[in-house]
């Protein structure tokens, strides 16, 4: 107190100076909102029925479909194991497929490929993990990893070129299912449903595009949190019901059913919401950062609503980058994301 008494114009000057800087924060955060897309975007009337995205699975060539066609096929029956390609794919080409398949709308939590390899049993990405380097056409299988399989927990033996030494032993492990762990990807399957179908019943019947996304983004706020327990715990995952249990299914719409996701989830409820309100939806993937040092992978929704595309930050895991917001138009997604560049995102 003595201090403010001697010093009281000082005092007050200071003062003046914080008020003034709190002043000029807050006018420049209302101009920012004020200029934002949200602020642009109208609640214009939502199309009748379900839409359906084939974003993906259009760019992929005849080759490239016919692999995905195999591997959906192989996914929705269930039917782990090795499979082999109908012509052998380069790096990319495997990554288009593997993409398409992974982002294109599909709520495959049970089940993922790895493990590209040579017709010799050589796992590809044994010395090289960077796929989209690998030109060469090699690639002739992979090997899906079912959560229900028996032997879904035997791990690889690698010779030192990366040749598969149990190849056999991995298969017959994964070609076998066990019942009580159907029931359970079953049960998942139908909570996801019942969970995603109330979403929609109570959406309100007049609510156009804006509204409607506002609507969903509200609810994925009030019953979802972020599953940002992954990265710590993965470093103590030992088996392949972990990778399963402890991380991939926060990735895709049986999160739902956990209650949390990763941005991925979000993003890919977020985008079957949308599709099922009848705005064609899909999820991006790219590189969050200009900085290489902070640099990181990251996922939008792109939303088809007001006549363009909007992409969405379904999580909200970037708003405080954003001004606290969640929408942005191509041009500002494109700023803030470096696109994966082995899909065309105009």
């Amino acid at each position: 107190m003595n201090f403010i008494r001697k010093h009281q114009k000082a005092v007050f000057f200071v003062g003046l100076i914080v008020l003034l800087l709190g002043m000029l924060a807050y006018w420049e955060r209302q101009s920012t909102l004020s200029k934002s897309t949200a602020s642009k975007l109208t609640d214009e009337p939502r199309k009748s029925g379900e839409a359906v995205s084939t974003f993906y699975y259009d760019q992929l060539t005849k080759k490239e479909a016919a692999v995905y066609d195999l591997m959906k096929d192989r996914l929705d029956q269930m039917k782990g194991g090795v499979v082999e390609f109908p012509e052998p794919m380069s790096g990319p080409e495997y990554l288009r497929v593997t993409t398409a398949l992974e982002d294109e709308g599909y709520n495959y939590f049970y089940g993922f490929y790895d493990i590209p390899m040579t017709a010799d049993d050589v796992y590809v990405k044994y010395k090289n993990t960077d796929l989209t380097t690998q030109k060469e056409k090699k690639i002739t299988k992979a090997i899906l990893f079912l959560s229900c399989a028996q032997g879904i927990n035997e791990a690889g033996d690698y010779a030192k070129d990366g040749t598969v030494k149990n190849l056999a032993s991995i298969q017959e492990g994964l070609s076998v299912n066990s019942e009580e762990k159907v029931e359970k990807i079953v049960k998942t399957q139908n909570g996801t449903e019942e969970i995603l179908s109330q979403i929609m019943e109570k959406l309100p019947s007049d609510y156009g595009e804006k509204k409607t996304v506002d609507y969903f983004l509200d609810w994925l706020d009030e019953n979802l949190s972020v599953a940002s327990h992954i990265g710590e715990e993965a470093l103590d995952f030992t088996n392949m019901d972990d990778v399963f249990d402890g991380a991939y299914i926060y990735n895709n719409l049986s999160s739902l059913t956990e209650k949390k996701a990763t941005p991925l989830g979000y993003a890919k409820i977020l985008s079957e919401l949308c599709n099922r309100a009848g705005m064609e939806s899909h999820i991006v993937l790219g590189i969050w950062g200009k900085s290489s040092i902070q640099q990181e992978g990251y996922v939008f929704c792109a939303v088809q609503m007001n006549g363009q595309t909007i992409y969405v930050d379904a999580s909200g895991s970037k708003a405080s980058d954003l001004g606290d917001q969640k929408y942005m138009n191509q041009l500002e997604a494109k700023n803030h994301l470096k696109f994966v560049d082995y899909f065309e995102y105009e």
